[in-house]
């Protein structure tokens, strides 16, 4: 069979009340060929005068004949190529003899977009009308739309990066873009810098907007959602960056307004984004959610227990989310880094910077572009069997 001219089974396609019917003519040659091919050479299948003497007016043909029409339906009408047949309960009504013509009817009882699971009801009857067959079958069906989400290139994705107008999310925005994805650069109050990102990317080719929006802050949320749906339509991928200042402070002195910034722009931001976007998300069985956390979570620093405590509790929201979203082809994971070249190693004297990166196997210090390159394979298609986990990029200091 040329693979290029059968039409795959797409659950997407699949209603309830959905019927699919093939007609077949049952001959002696059908019924000898089924005898050698199953060894089943039953003298009430194949001998004119044993069957008589068993009761029947001539040879009745092998159920398995049926069955085989059954699976033909199912594997080539309904649901159709890709299906798999796994649960049956299949009642013969009547026999079947050579010469009959005989019509098999299924019809759509219930559809699981879950699991991929779809339940039919069978019917077979002689032609002009009586019953022979009836049964339930289950099938598993691998869509066609859900293979091609899986393989897909990253042309037109539309992708949201928070916190996106400088440093690590710049070069995040920047590599999504770079793979044909549309950007929408977020940033909180830093708008120059966001059009900076955005010019970048166009100027390479690329598609972006700048959309400026609070995600601690759920109206703020909504507005950026909004404004994305408005100019594109749609959202794919979510990259949550964003953070409020990171200051050192030791625990004692920390206040609960501290726990509440952290908490609010990491857990409950990322909340509302990923609430607003995945009903589409789900919609069309494809979805990439990815977090940045940081190897602080591992090798726990002092006077920094807000931002930890706020990094942890997203860490375990995106745990929750990748098993929760899973069943619509939506993968969920985190990035933690290191420290990277960056503000916060401007200060550091050289001797300092060799410290540091005599710790670390590689021997340097990570740069964005190596968290971005990460996140990018995250987003893409090549990543469709990666969720729940959380990757250290962090020079071979494992955690």
């Amino acid at each position: 069979m040329n693979d290029r001219k059968v039409r795959w089974a797409c659950l997407e396609a699949i209603r309830e009340g959905q019927e699919a019917t093939i007609r077949e003519k049952i001959t002696p040659e059908l019924i000898e060929a089924t005898a050698r091919i199953t060894g089943d050479h039953n003298p009430l299948h194949v001998d004119p005068k044993a069957a008589l003497r068993i009761g029947q007016s001539r040879p009745v043909a092998h159920g398995v004949i049926l069955l085989g029409l059954v699976s033909r339906l199912i594997g080539m009408e309904l649901p159709g190529p890709g299906s798999i047949w796994f649960e049956n309960e299949i009642e013969f009504l009547s026999p079947v003899y050579p010469g009959d013509e005989v019509e098999l009817t299924a019809k759509v009882k219930h559809v699981s977009p879950a699991t991929g699971v779809v339940v039919l009801e069978l019917q077979g009857r002689k032609v002009p009308g009586v019953p022979v067959l009836r049964g339930r079958s289950k099938v598993r069906v691998s869509t066609l739309s859900t293979e091609r989400n899986e393989s897909m290139v990253d042309q037109g994705n539309v992708a949201i990066v928070t916190g996106a107008s400088r440093g690590l999310g710049r070069s995040i925005a920047e590599a999504l873009g770079s793979r044909g994805m549309h950007v929408v650069v977020n940033y909180r109050s830093d708008e120059s810098g966001a059009k900076d990102v955005v010019q970048a990317i166009e100027s390479a080719g690329g598609t972006a907007r700048a959309v400026g929006a609070d995600i601690s802050d759920s109206h703020g949320t909504r507005q950026l959602f909004e404004q994305v749906m408005k100019t594109f339509g749609r959202v794919d991928v979510i990259v949550h960056n964003a953070t409020p200042p990171i200051r050192q402070k030791p625990y004692l002195e920390t206040t609960p307004e501290e726990f509440r910034g952290y908490f609010d722009t990491y857990v409950v931001g990322l909340h509302e984004l990923v609430r607003l976007a995945v009903p589409g998300m789900q919609e069309r069985k494809f979805g990439r959610i990815i977090a940045i956390l940081s190897s602080y979570i591992a090798e726990v620093p002092t006077k920094l227990a807000a931002y930890i405590t706020g990094k942890q509790a997203l860490h375990g929201l995106c745990r929750a989310l990748a098993v929760e979203l899973g069943p619509w082809n939506i993968t969920v994971n985190t990035v933690s880094p290191s420290v990277l070249v960056g503000p916060r190693t401007d200060d550091l004297s050289i001797a300092a910077r060799e410290i540091i990166s005599r710790k670390i196997p590689l021997r340097r210090l990570g740069r964005p572009d190596d968290v971005a390159r990460t996140v990018a394979f995250l987003a893409g298609g090549d990543s469709s069997f990666v969720s729940g986990a959380n990757i250290p990029v962090t020079g071979g200091i494992l955690f």
